[in-house]
């Protein structure tokens, strides 16, 4: 039985990962007559990776979400955050959501629609917030070029891990590309991010390698400063692409949980040695 995603005003946009070539949609099957890509629909999601692939979120989200959801982290950084990015909106606005997950933590503003993309299927399974839902990666975003008004990243660029530094920042350098690319012109990019302070990024950068490979599915994350963010925005997106960023501040008396997987786990402000910002680039018009 086909599945009621297929109708959606949004699914033309879908496209190959591999080729960007328009897909064959029968509701059930997404096929790419020039390449030998096959997708299909799965509960409603357009599942563009395969099903067998794993997310390091899949059998965490639960968890996660109830960490969002805890008051000492909105008073440190999220409520500031999700409500600039409300405004950031207008009616009619396509908006892209990277590693969305299984709930949107901002309110979806009146005429806006959302393309949801995570790598976890269990995740886009669980979320009823997005217009389309897409099992799929940011390093070949399964969209039409041009496609979006606005990009959000709401913690996700540090969790594009791969198995080295230099493999990690390829991976990110692969995104941002392909933000750019679906990005329509006079359109934002918005990625909220941790930044580190002080002497982290040196440490960081030390022991990140080894402390990979020898904890490959515990050490997922590795967070950028603030001028390799800009350099990644300056290198990839197209040009023209001018750089707003903002910090946001609290009480260093604040406590919040340091991983969203974590929710027991408090620490006061003043012993996290990141910095929550907004990197925000707006594409040129021309």
């Amino acid at each position: 039985m086909p599945s009621p995603a297929a109708s959606s005003t949004l699914a033309p946009l879908l496209r190959c990962p591999s080729t960007s070539g328009v897909l064959e949609d029968n509701g059930v099957a997404l096929r790419c007559p020039a390449s030998r890509f096959e997708g299909r629909w799965v509960d409603g999601v357009a599942a563009m990776l395969p099903l067998g692939h794993t997310s390091f979120f899949d059998d965490k989200f639960e968890v996660m979400q109830r960490g969002h959801e805890q008051e000492g982290e909105h008073r440190f950084c999220y409520r500031q955050q999700m409500e600039l990015l409300e405004k950031s909106l207008a009616p009619g606005d396509v908006l892209l959501d990277i590693g969305c997950g299984p709930k949107l933590p901002y309110r979806k503003p009146s005429g806006v629609r959302v393309i949801g993309l995570d790598p976890s299927l269990a995740s886009m399974r669980a979320n009823r917030e997005c217009d389309l839902r897409i099992f799929g990666s940011a390093y070949e975003i399964p969209l039409a070029s041009a496609a979006v008004d606005a990009i959000v990243c709401i913690y996700s660029v540090h969790h594009m891990v791969g198995p080295t530094l230099a493999a990690t920042e390829t991976n990110v350098r692969r995104a941002f590309r392909e933000f750019g690319r679906v990005l329509k012109p006079g359109g934002s990019l918005l990625v909220f991010e941790m930044t580190p302070i002080g002497p982290f990024a040196w440490v960081q950068r030390a022991y990140w390698n080894p402390l990979r490979a020898r904890a490959p599915h515990a050490l997922d994350m590795r967070f950028f400063t603030a001028a390799e963010m800009a350099r990644f925005g300056r290198e990839e997106l197209p040009p023209g692409s001018a750089l707003r960023d903002r910090s946001f501040a609290a009480s260093p008396f604040t406590t919040f949980p340091p991983a969203f997987s974590l929710p027991w786990l408090r620490v006061p402000r003043f012993l996290y040695p990141l910095q929550p910002r907004l990197y925000r680039w707006d594409r040129a018009t021309g």
